[in-house]
């Protein structure tokens, strides 16, 4: 069944969507209101409306299903250069799902701004290998978060400092 755990990348993708999306408005109160646009064919998987202040955030999500019966101890998210644009607003999402539960067990955001910097430039993509082990001090620290709470702190910041 490979990384994917049966699921096509779509379905996959579709499920940590949903996860992020319920997780940043439980955790701000309602205050994070996300909608999903009519299409993603510009890397826009859902946009987030703080209710407070107006601002919106686009977030482009991806996911890695974790199986515990495969471990491995870095994961690779790929953002596709023909929906990334260089000064796009935005951030990318990445989350590390857990197999049996779909429980978020850590996740990543970086301001689309920065992905050229941490990412691997391949010709037709941005690849992002960020550690999953605890004692990690890989690049992608400053960026990981180790609960819900911690990821909505984040993207209240970003909507604060830059919307």
């Amino acid at each position: 069944m490979g990384q994917n755990g049966g699921l096509t990348s779509t379905q996959r993708g579709k499920i940590a969507e949903l996860h992020v999306a319920t997780a940043l408005m439980s955790q701000s109160s309602g205050r994070l209101s996300p909608f999903e646009p009519l299409s993603d064919d510009h890397g826009i998987d859902l946009v987030v409306l703080d209710k407070e202040s107006g601002r919106a955030l686009p977030i482009q999500v991806k996911a890695w299903l974790l199986d515990p019966e495969k471990p491995v101890r870095t994961v690779q998210f790929d953002v596709q250069k023909t929906t990334f644009g260089k000064g796009k607003p935005g951030v990318l999402i990445c989350v590390v799902l857990k197999k049996e539960t779909l429980e978020i067990a850590m996740s990543w955001l970086i301001r689309m701004a920065e992905i050229p910097s941490v990412a691997t430039d391949k010709p037709k993509k941005f690849a992002l290998a960020p550690s999953i082990a605890e004692g990690s001090r890989d690049k992608y620290v400053p960026y990981r978060h180790l609960t819900i709470a911690s990821l909505t702190e984040a993207v209240e910041a970003v909507l604060q400092a830059d919307c």
